[in-house]
């Protein structure tokens, strides 16, 4: 009976995919400590203690990490958003919860490379820079559609949709500066990040005064970020 190799393939990929993983956070690290002009690929090579070839085995230029890492933070961010651009039938707090809640999870989960691709974005090739502002576009449009229809519904009390898109997502982009992973888990912090933007523009039933104007509702945001980051400090 002739014999067969089965396994070797199936085992080969994971191996692979956990070696370029790898080799983007070290790159994250490196380019962050270093910057992107000044890391050089031998000092990718030597931070994993690998040869340069077997780097280029899996990006043949800085260039090319950069790349993935916007693919992974700022594209993914699009896509996700985009995602719930057909999702028409959502009420609107459920719509910004999940936009709130998928944005945040995506930085806090990847808080190095997005502060690589905010710092380095400069340094990608033309196509690639366009392809990461219709990323942002795409995340800033599908916030303001669903503040607006939010406010349209009588649901959200905000006098300016579009500003208060940018001070979520910057809520939610912040997190990459200030969160480390041993200080809470993922879930619970971007569960209360969604809950406080949910807060700062559901109008308010009850005995509660609604802030009086979009610079006030941001200010009680911050308010609310300030004490979890002490929070998450202090556990």
């Amino acid at each position: 009976m002739p014999a067969s190799h089965p396994p070797d393939r199936p085992r080969q990929q994971p191996r692979n995919e956990l070696q370029r993983q790898s080799i983007l956070e070290v790159a994250s690290r490196l380019f962050i400590d270093k910057g992107f002009g000044g890391t050089k690929f031998n000092d990718l090579a030597d931070a994993l203690g690998v040869t340069r070839t077997a780097v280029y085995y899996y990006f043949q230029s800085k260039e090319a990490i950069l790349e993935a890492l916007t693919e992974e933070v700022t594209q993914r961010a699009g896509e996700l958003a985009r995602g719930l651009k057909g999702q028409e039938s959502l009420p609107p707090q459920e719509a910004l919860r999940q936009l709130v809640l998928q944005h945040a999870t995506l930085i806090l989960t990847h808080p190095m490379q997005f502060r690589v691709v905010e710092r380095s974005e400069s340094s990608l090739p033309e196509p690639a820079r366009a392809a990461a502002r219709a990323a942002r576009h795409a995340v800033l449009d599908q916030f303001v559609q669903t503040i607006e229809k939010g406010v349209a519904a009588g649901v959200f009390q905000v006098p300016e949709p579009r500003v208060a898109a940018f001070a979520l997502i910057g809520i939610c982009n912040w997190g990459a500066w200030w969160y480390e992973p041993d200080q809470a888990p993922v879930e619970t912090v971007a569960n209360m990040l969604t809950e406080m933007a949910l807060r700062s523009l559901v109008r308010d039933v009850g005995t509660h005064r609604p802030p009086a104007s979009l610079a006030e509702a941001i200010g009680l945001l911050r308010e609310n970020v300030d004490a979890l980051e002490a929070l998450a400090r202090h556990r």
